[in-house]
């Protein structure tokens, strides 16, 4: 699922492990698209095709993964390293089993000068020209099983993942295929061969479109030879082995730097095309167009092993990973491109499963929401309920206590609501009402409507004012001028116009809308309330002067 639809598990890293490259690392995001490449210096044991030192592999590795801010704990780690071993076995009875041809195949890597000494951790398949014989012929191939241990315990410590161990052979056709190199002979199902040259001597591989028929290796010790002797070498060397191997084209890889791969296809006697390529210090180009996420500078420094490594799988007929269940290839599936997808009865139930589910789980998730929200309300419902049931009852047992006297709840809230209003218009219109030489002493405003002012003017004429504007605000209230006196002693201040304060006011007045029975009780009540302070302030006099008599008794 991961690697179908690029979800979950991490970012894919591709590491690869050469002679002339040393260790390189390209980023892939989840669609395949490359979002960084870096490289790092590398030694490569050739004569034992190993690492040569394991901790500066580490160190290479921390390097790399530093150039380009990786954190290596969230990486899954596809690693390709040089091809250690190829071969092939011929005249095998059709009758073998998978088991008896993994012992067969352990057998001939036992014999080997370098799996005497490590044991091997092998690959095989069938070679296609055996399907229409009488006997069985397979290819195998192989790599240190103690390498791949001691990288496992590298990326382990990192807290990496390693995914997927494959070998630069397949990694190669890979490339040569996705960079349209050996597009032709590939689509076209034609016969060519693949030679790659490096520091050790040369393979010779001829191939029928993709797949593998033969395979040939030659030992050269290159580094003993010098300037056209190393070609002279190689050219009477590959003669032999080309003679055996008929093809329309010949492609040349050379991974060394004593070699240029056109100047050694261009001495070879060879009559169909020839294609080179570049894995040294001779290339000038890149090997293909590339993502603007690589520098210009890195594009050139690209290996064809690295871009055939991070190639998927699918590509060619057989995809190794030493990882996987040891021995036999797995023979690929059959599929169907839809554009540039290639979809397996494998991919396509995995597809149809996941739709299903991205179809169901949102009906899934709306109906337990539908569910919660019909739950909630429901209890909120029985809530107002019980609210509703209380109320009733508070009602019920007001009415009770009152008697046959009906509560209407509106009225009440009517009558609230008009007694307030009234209020708030009596303080409005005596706000805006009051002249200037008006002082009032005392207003009252109740929720009957029933208004008191009353007060001290300067004049006649400022309380007639007064009481007119009030009228003219007030139009319902019913207010009538009370009274209107001098009070004793003003004459003179009157006659004098010595009047400046609110004791010099002259003239006392009274504005109501009582009648005179209401105004009559509330003067009482008024006066009851002040008779009552006074005897209140008087009590606390005599307990005062008796507290100071005490204390004079005492003294």
């Amino acid at each position: 699922m991961a690697n179908i639809f690029g979800i979950g598990g991490g970012e894919d890293i591709y590491l690869t492990v050469s002679p002339a490259c040393g260790l390189e690392m390209t980023q892939v995001d989840k669609h395949g698209n490359v979002k960084s490449y870096a490289q790092a210096p590398l030694d490569y044991n050739e004569a034992q095709r190993e690492i040569a030192d394991y901790e500066a592999f580490q160190k290479a590795l921390e390097t790399v993964f530093a150039m380009r801010n990786i954190n290596p704990a969230k990486a899954n780690i596809h690693l390709s390293l040089p091809t250690v071993w190829f071969g092939s076995k011929e005249g095998l009875p059709l009758l073998l089993d998978d088991t008896a041809i993994d012992n067969i195949v352990l057998g001939e890597l036992e014999q080997t000068y370098i799996f005497k000494r490590t044991e091997p951790m092998p690959f095989w398949f069938d070679n296609i020209v055996s399907q229409n014989s009488d006997s069985r012929s397979i290819f195998y191939t192989a790599i240190q099983a103690s390498a791949v241990s001691q990288i496992k315990t590298i990326l382990a410590k990192m807290n990496a993942n390693l995914v997927s161990v494959e070998c630069s052979l397949f990694a190669d056709l890979k490339g040569l295929a996705v960079t349209g190199i050996a597009t032709t002979p590939m689509r076209e199902n034609q016969s060519w061969s693949l030679m790659i040259v490096n520091n050790s001597g040369f393979q010779l591989i001829g191939l029928q479109g993709q797949r593998i028929l033969e395979y040939y290796e030659e030992p050269l010790p290159l580094k003993s030879y010098e300037g056209e002797e190393i070609y002279s070498a190689i050219e009477n060397a590959v003669q032999i082995a080309m003679m055996s191997t008929p093809s329309s084209t010949l492609v040349v890889i050379s991974e060394t730097d004593l070699v240029s791969a056109e100047i050694l296809a261009g001495r070879l006697q060879f009559a169909g095309t020839t294609i080179s390529v570049e894995e040294n210090q001779f290339r000038k180009e890149p090997l293909m167009e590339m993502s603007l996420n690589i520098l210009s500078d890195d594009q050139l420094k690209v290996s064809l092993h690295s871009i055939g490594a991070q190639t998927p799988a699918g590509i060619m007929p057989v995809d190794v990973n030493f990882l996987a269940e040891r021995g036999k290839g797995k023979p690929q599936e059959e599929y169907i491109e839809i554009g540039n997808m290639k979809i397996t009865p494998t991919k396509a139930c995995i597809i149809v499963l996941i739709l299903g589910a991205l179809i169901l789980i949102p009906f899934a998730i709306a109906n337990s929401y539908t569910q919660k929200i019909m739950t909630d309300a429901q209890t909120r419902s029985q809530e107002l309920d019980g609210q509703i049931t209380d109320l009733d009852n508070q009602i019920k047992a007001y009415q009770n206590a009152q008697g046959d006297t009906a509560f209407n709840p509106l009225d009440e809230i009517e009558r609230v609501l008009k007694n307030n209003r009234t209020k708030i218009m009596a303080y409005a219109a005596l706000g805006e009402s009051i002249p200037r030489n008006i002082y009032l002493t005392y207003f009252l405003t109740g929720d009957d409507g029933k208004i008191n002012i009353r007060g001290c003017a300067d004049s006649v004429e400022e309380v007639y004012v007064f009481f007119k504007n009030l009228k003219d605000s007030l139009v319902e209230s019913q207010l009538r001028l009370s009274k209107l006196d001098l009070k004793s002693g003003s004459l003179d201040k009157v006659v004098n116009s010595t009047v400046s304060t609110l004791d010099d006011a002259p003239y006392v007045f009274e504005i109501t809308n009582m009648n005179d029975d209401e105004l009559k009780s509330f003067m009482n009540n008024l006066l009851g309330k002040k008779d009552e302070n006074n005897d209140n302030n008087n009590n606390n006099n005599n307990e005062q002067n008796q507290d100071n008599q005490n204390g004079e008794n005492n003294n």
